[in-house]
């Protein structure tokens, strides 16, 4: 009986090259919008925020909600990944937004507290940042009506739920990864960010804007990205089938079989974590079958 046997990689076939690439990018727009002024836009202040209602400032006065927008242009980094592993060869593995934490601002526009906050993926990237700040409000970008024409609960994904320290410092999110989320970062378009209280939370997060006067505080997004794994041989020894194959460094890679591809039925063969080098796996007694087909698939962390 003769065997057919067929073997790829989910999604694409990869580089050589199994080295998780990471890079950073700082905000290229972002602002903060008040529940107590609808109208205007604060997209100019050296700060942002997200504050839930029973939040108070530092002269324990509610100032209502706050939330933010924050938006990243990924052409560089999705430029530099085809670069470095070829193009569409590659995937994202994690996603990580660092955000400069001051603890007890004085302007008394912002809440103070502690208390969690949620992170979520917005489809919409045509918010503009405007130049409004809390001295000379703006009518020039966005504000807190806006939101309404903004984020698209049917489309935009949940990142996590996260809880600020309460003192100044870096806050790091690490972000969920949903499919349309990472499918924007594959993309090398624009990605925005909404920054939100969750119910009832006393969170009164202050963090500092791309206007702030020192860089190193900015917001920055941070990618770090594999290259997809590559079959490099399959071969059929007795009644055995070799699978030799370059894995992802760094993340969860399954060698699977199915013997009918109309199945969406795949078998596990071998799990690796975390390799570097070339190695293979053994399906016992795959060569004795009319026909086999193999894969490689990643695990990602959601």
């Amino acid at each position: 009986m003769r065997t057919l046997i067929a073997a790829w990689v989910v999604l694409a076939v990869a580089a050589s090259a199994s080295t998780q690439l990471v890079f950073t990018n700082i905000s290229v727009a972002d602002a903060f919008v008040r529940s107590l002024d609808p109208t205007h836009n604060y997209g100019g202040a050296g700060a942002l925020a997200v504050s839930g209602a029973i939040a108070t400032n530092v002269l324990g006065q509610q100032q209502g909600s706050l939330d933010s927008f924050l938006r990243f242009d990924l052409s560089g980094v999705v430029s530099n990944l085809n670069g470095n592993f070829g193009t569409g060869r590659w995937t994202v593995v994690r996603a990580r937004l660092f955000l400069f934490e001051q603890g007890a601002p004085n302007n008394t526009i912002f809440n103070r507290g502690v208390g969690p906050f949620e992170a979520r993926w917005i489809a919409n990237d045509s918010w503009l940042e405007g130049t409004g700040n809390p001295n000379s409000p703006a009518t020039n970008g966005i504000a807190w009506a806006d939101k309404s024409s903004v984020l698209n609960s049917n489309v935009d994904q949940s990142l996590g739920n996260f809880t600020n320290g309460g003192t100044d410092g870096v806050v790091r999110l690490t972000l969920g990864m949903p499919a349309s989320f990472t499918g924007d970062l594959a993309a090398g378009s624009p990605v925005s960010f909404f920054i939100t209280t969750t119910t009832n939370s006393p969170v009164g997060f202050t963090f500092h804007s791309h206007n702030f006067v020192d860089s190193t505080h900015w917001p920055f997004l941070e990618i770090a990205a594999v290259a997809l794994p590559q079959i490099t041989f399959v071969t059929v020894t007795g009644a055995n089938v070799k699978i030799d194959f370059i894995p992802s460094g760094s993340v969860t890679n399954i060698v699977e079989y199915n013997d009918d591809l109309t199945s969406t039925n795949w078998n596990p063969i071998a799990t690796l974590l975390g390799t570097t080098s070339s190695t293979n796996v053994v399906d016992i007694g795959g060569a004795t079958l009319p026909k086999r087909f193999y894969r490689v698939k990643l695990v990602v962390p959601q």
